[in-house]
């Protein structure tokens, strides 16, 4: 079973918990994309737009395990029990063995690792819905993107303008992830779910 949720510390010492995310989620998401700071949103939704309309954020919470797989880090002690990050793999149609990988993290816990445990969740996910490839689109100007993708794995199959087209391959992905020794949290993950 892959969606079993984990218990984490991450490095500052905040107890997380990421768990599977869906429709009952819609306020946590948008509280994390409303949280998210003026340039974490461009570079996340392409578009400087400073309040995301509530169909993209009904979308990022229209997850049910299949067609789009959603995971979610909580903040288990702060009120409301908000994301603090989140991640998706989505595909354009339910069958598909390709599906389109998306997440974001609230500025105040980058450099925590919470991106490549969660990548690792939908990953698993991923691999037990019969999702083969993922790919995902990013901007030039992402620096922390592209270092993180290329880190995990994932091999540019389209450069930029006017965004950069990534791949994974989802088994080796895992195999990438499983093989790390940080964030420690992963260890957890696949204890857990792999």
């Amino acid at each position: 079973m892959c969606t079993q949720p984990v218990q984490i510390t991450l490095k500052d010492g905040l107890e997380v918990e990421l768990r599977p995310a869906g429709p009952a989620d819609e306020a946590r998401f948008e509280y994390i994309v409303t949280n998210m700071s003026e340039e974490s949103r461009y570079l996340r939704f392409f578009s400087g737009v400073r309040k995301i309309p509530k169909s993209i954020i009904h979308a990022l919470a229209d997850a049910d395990g299949h067609r789009h797989i959603a995971w979610g880090a909580v903040d288990v002690k702060a009120p409301g029990r908000p994301f603090i990050a989140a991640a998706h793999a989505i595909r354009t149609r339910s069958e598909l063995e390709e599906a389109e990988l998306a997440l974001g993290v609230l500025d105040a816990y980058h450099a925590q690792g919470l991106s490549r445990m969660l990548i690792a969740c939908v990953a698993l996910c991923c691999r037990a819905e019969g999702i083969v490839t993922l790919s995902a689109e990013t901007l030039p100007e992402n620096r922390k993107a592209a270092a993180l993708f290329k880190g995990i794995g994932g091999r540019v199959v389209r450069s930029a303008p006017p965004t950069t087209l990534w791949q994974f391959h989802v088994g080796e992905l895992i195999s990438v992830l499983r093989a790390m020794e940080a964030p420690k949290g992963l260890r957890e993950v696949f204890r857990v779910n792999g």
